[in-house]
């Protein structure tokens, strides 16, 4: 499709735009999960299940988005995803009981799988190779930029017109988008499918892929090293917040130093990449990485002063945070490399399977109700060792 310069701009604004609103309904709140299990009178565990049913959500709900772009129109599941995003944001807002706002997470899931998948594909359709991998950079940018500014931003709106209002500004900011799209996102997907095609040709390239040692092995990888950073999502508000006194202003501040860490390690990505250094032997520098923040984090144990045991615990979190950006790119490429023939169904499956382990990373880390400490330990150690096993058991099979 043949676009105006001045158009692909305002696309790659609006597609960002959107990318950043879908990742914020994690980040926008998390200094709130505290005061949510006030309000509600209820348990972590239970108020996880906002964070848990969201990502779940999102893990199954990608499988199915670019499909139903391919038959429907890029433009039009992109607005129904926002919208649906929107209003379920708006009905959090209001609804009572919290039940309800885990059930309209799931909701909200859907349209954040259609914001994550359908953008890529609607730079693929207008934008040639060069102009895609800049795009996509940009797009990117929305992993980084919303664990900076969107846990800030929750914080000031809840210490001034309480939580709900977090989901009030996603809602308003999504209603936006769908009105601007409305009139200036032009429909990319040129030849739609007349008809889906059949179950047994998802059945067959699914079945393939986890008979696939070398699938298998890097989705292990891939999945749990994400998992311990959202081991540490799904349990920092109740530790740095409620355990160590922590005021959520500046509890939000922390994952300003996790944006610069995923920053940090993409930079060092680069650069081994530019040394032509082998895939697996990047992800290998990742691995080893978590590793060791791990055992910084088990060091925080001797550290006797609650400042110095939040500076040890930040410092080790930074450290796992920027081996992530170390380690999924060469992973997720290797995937696609290794199942060309398909590999938007393989890295779909990767990324299902991968937000499937972080809503159980975010459930199970407040197992021990009033111990953040020992939950954030023991869920990290359980993540590191299947990542690393993952990585020592199959490094000769992912070499070829």
């Amino acid at each position: 499709m043949v676009l105006t310069k001045a158009q692909k701009r305002l696309i790659l604004v609006l597609l960002t735009g959107m990318f950043f609103l879908g990742i914020s309904a994690t980040d926008i709140y998390i200094a709130s999960l505290p005061q949510m299990v006030v309000d509600f009178n209820s348990t972590p565990m239970m108020v996880n299940l906002t964070l848990s049913s969201y990502t779940l959500g999102i893990a199954i709900a990608v499988l199915f988005a670019g499909e139903f772009s391919n038959r429907f129109g890029r433009r039009s599941v992109l607005l129904f995803g926002v919208a649906c995003f929107s209003v379920a944001a708006l009905l959090i807002a209001i609804v009572p009981s919290l039940i309800m706002i885990i059930l309209l997470r799931v909701v909200q899931s859907i349209g954040c799988a259609i914001i994550i998948i359908v953008p890529r594909l609607i730079l693929k359709d207008c934008l040639d190779e060069r102009e895609q991998i800049a795009a996509n950079g940009i797009l990117l940018m929305g992993l980084i930029i919303s664990p900076a500014i969107a846990p800030v931003i929750g914080a000031y709106l809840a210490k001034f017109f309480g939580w709900k209002s977090c989901f009030l500004f996603s809602a308003l900011l999504g209603f936006i988008f769908v009105a601007i799209s409305h009139f200036a996102l032009p429909e990319t997907n040129l030849q739609r499918m007349t008809k889906f095609r059949d179950v047994s040709y998802y059945t067959k390239i699914y079945a393939r892929l986890f008979t696939d040692r070398v699938f298998i092995s890097l989705t292990i990888m891939y999945a749990a090293g994400v998992a311990v950073y959202f081991s540490f999502i799904g349990v920092s508000s109740y530790l740095y917040i409620d355990h160590w006194h922590m005021t959520p202003e500046s509890y939000s501040t922390i994952y300003l130093w996790m944006s610069a860490a995923y920053l940090f390690g993409n930079q060092i990505m680069q650069k081994l990449n530019r040394k032509r250094l082998a895939p697996v032997k990047i992800i290998g520098v990742g691995i080893y990485s978590t590793v060791f923040g791990f055992l910084i984090i088990l060091a925080s144990l001797l550290v006797p002063s609650i400042h110095g045991k939040i500076i040890v615990v930040t410092f080790a979190v930074f450290f796992m945070r920027a081996a992530n950006a170390l380690m999924n790119p060469p992973i997720q490429i290797r995937i696609m490399n290794h199942f060309d023939d398909c590999s938007a169904q393989a890295l779909g499956l990767n990324m299902c399977l991968g937000f499937m382990l972080n809503a159980l990373a975010t459930y199970m880390v407040t197992i021990f109700i009033g111990h953040p400490y020992l939950d954030l330990i023991l869920s990290s150690g359980l993540f590191i060792v299947l990542c690393a096993s993952g990585f020592i058991f199959n490094r000769k099979a992912l070499a070829t």
